[in-house]
């Protein structure tokens, strides 16, 4: 189980976002107050990772822009170490008041996943001598690639903040961080470092006010209760970033999230009863065999003055399917006078393991890198989907129409020579 990396357009954003309440939060925690947080947080997640027998995270997070919810999420994930078992319910809301609910249960023998668009429960067998995580194992932040490189950086930009954080004793024997940054306390590097960052993050996500200049962090708050145990059962975290669009209109961008660590050796899970539900069985590997090996294609059709209009063509060229392994490439053309409707043109390459994962990356136009599937069709077509979200456990996918790409149609037909 991992903390989540949430969901649509806005994601990028919002994870940037919560790195940064973490760095400046951390910012303010100088002396006793910061390396006690750091200690705290090193400590749970160890915790997570092999001595807490089962417990409930929970998430809740919320994107505002000048007060207007662009999106707010909400996350439960159960995890059962000692039988190996994990749930996740997550419920999306973007700005349209479009919600979306995912469903996801893992144990040993079987994965069942659920999204509210087709209400229909997907099972998949899970094989014995898949070589890859357990589903109730957790993955360890500070174990990660690159962490201790980062906690480096995150301790050389430290700054003389130490009168901005309270430590103080819990009711019940923990402690109690606390911490406030205003406009005039944060650091010109980070201020300058933000400003760079969320304005490359915002230029690429259409779903977001596009804010061009004078970015600047306004505000930080966060809070963090350790409890007796040495672990953190509760962390809120708000950041407001400022700045302009290219019309001079001010943008207060605000993000608030709070996560909870509860029911600790108490939690938990049972498993979906889908007597009555809607079920489709799901293969391994998806139904792919080397029969999907060749080339398909279609076209990208645009509405223009009224009629359809075709602009331009996609291809999907399955190279290999050996076992579990696939791989091909993707390209796009677009038809002379059509450049400046379709002006991001993809192609890239793919190989990934369905044992391992039903996604593979791939690194679109922008330089983004992104998360696409390949499903069989009917008789000779296949579904190829792009910018897809992965989900905290990272084997549940789900697929939102605001992620899509303008013009995208997803079905693709076999070429025969």
């Amino acid at each position: 189980m991992k903390l989540s990396k949430k969901s649509l357009t806005v994601l990028s954003f919002t994870v940037g976002a919560c790195l940064f309440v973490s760095t400046a939060f951390a910012d303010a925690l100088l002396g006793s107050g910061y390396d006690g947080l750091k200690s705290s947080a090193k400590n749970t997640a160890a915790l997570m990772e092999k001595d807490l027998h089962s417990f409930t995270a929970e998430m809740l997070y919320t994107l505002k822009d000048n007060d207007q919810t662009l999106l707010q999420s909400s996350s439960i994930n159960k995890t059962d170490t000692d039988n190996h078992v994990t749930e996740e319910t997550e419920v999306t809301t973007n700005a349209k008041g479009e919600t979306n609910t995912g469903y996801s249960y893992y144990d040993t023998k079987q994965t069942i996943t659920r999204n509210s668009s087709d209400n229909t429960y997907y099972v998949m067998e899970r094989p014995a001598d898949v070589n890859r995580k357990g589903p109730s194992e957790f993955s360890n932040p500070f174990k990660e690639k690159g962490a201790a490189e980062v906690e480096k950086i995150v301790d050389a930009v430290v700054g003389s903040l130490k009168d901005s954080v309270q430590v103080e004793e819990g009711t019940d024997g923990g402690k109690v961080f606390t911490g406030s940054l205003s406009e005039a306390q944060v650091p010109a590097l980070v201020n300058a470092v933000t400003s760079f960052g969320i304005k490359r993050m915002l230029g690429r996500e259409r779903d977001l006010p596009d804010i061009e200049s004078d970015i600047f962090v306004k505000k930080v708050v966060g809070q963090a209760i350790e409890n007796k145990a040495g672990y953190l059962e509760n962390v809120t975290g708000e950041v407001t970033l400022s700045g302009k669009d290219k019309n001079g209109v001010q943008h207060d961008l605000n993000l608030n999230v709070i996560v909870k660590l509860t029911a600790i050796g108490s939690t938990k899970i049972i498993k979906p009863d889908l007597t009555n539900a809607k079920v489709e069985k799901v293969n391994q590997f998806g139904g792919f065999s080397s029969k999907y090996v060749g080339t398909y294609e279609n076209d990208i059709v645009m509405d223009k003055d009224g009629k359809f209009v075709k602009i331009g063509e996609r291809k999907v060229v399955i190279a290999s399917i050996e076992g579990s392994k696939v791989t091909g490439t993707y390209t796009e053309t677009v038809n002379p006078g059509f450049e400046s409707d379709y002006p991001n043109k993809d192609a890239f390459s793919f190989a990934y393991n369905l044992a391992e994962s039903p996604t593979f990356t791939y690194t679109d136009a922008k330089g983004e890198q992104k998360y696409g599937m390949i499903h069989p069709g009917a008789a000779g077509k296949i579904y190829f989907d792009m910018n897809v979200q992965v989900s905290v456990s990272e084997r549940s996918v789900f697929k939102s129409s605001s992620s899509i790409k303008p013009f995208f149609d997803g079905e693709f037909s076999r070429v025969f020579e």
